[in-house]
């Protein structure tokens, strides 16, 4: 497989859950696209509970890796539904189209979003006040 665009949206969200998608495919891309399908599919509270799960599990597996971050997980959900409901649009490429801070600029909006660098903090817990700050763009 040489890219995502390949992949319908059934066919990552699947190889993401059995931890068969490349690791060189899981991409921020790949990321944001995931919380747009688990967005569509499930609406935002339940998003943002599979995506942490599916993403762990995607770490621990495929990656290898301890540096699941649950608060960022969580923030790729949140950030996500933030700008779909600012858009008409229901294409995830025109999204990111109409955005492109989503694809270019992700970790100042999490840092927005949050109000501090959460990149730093809280690998496997959720900070203790958890409280997301409301964008103000």
């Amino acid at each position: 497989m040489n890219s995502l665009n390949e992949l319908s949206e059934n066919e990552l969200l699947e190889q993401i859950e059995n931890c068969k998608l490349s690791p060189e495919l899981f991409t921020h891309m790949t990321m944001l696209r995931l919380a747009w399908i688990l967005i569509q599919k499930h609406g935002l509270e339940v998003a943002i509970v599979k995506n942490n799960t599916i993403k762990e599990r995607y770490f621990k597996t495929a990656l290898k890796s301890d540096k699941f971050n649950k608060t960022l997980s969580r923030a790729y959900v949140e950030i996500l539904y933030y700008f779909i409901s600012k858009s008409k649009v229901n294409n995830f490429d025109k999204l990111l189209r109409e955005f492109p801070r989503l694809k270019f600029d992700f970790q100042q909006l999490v840092k927005t979003h949050y109000g501090y660098n959460i990149l730093k903090e809280h690998r496997t817990e959720e900070p203790k006040d958890f409280k997301p700050l409301l964008f103000s763009f």
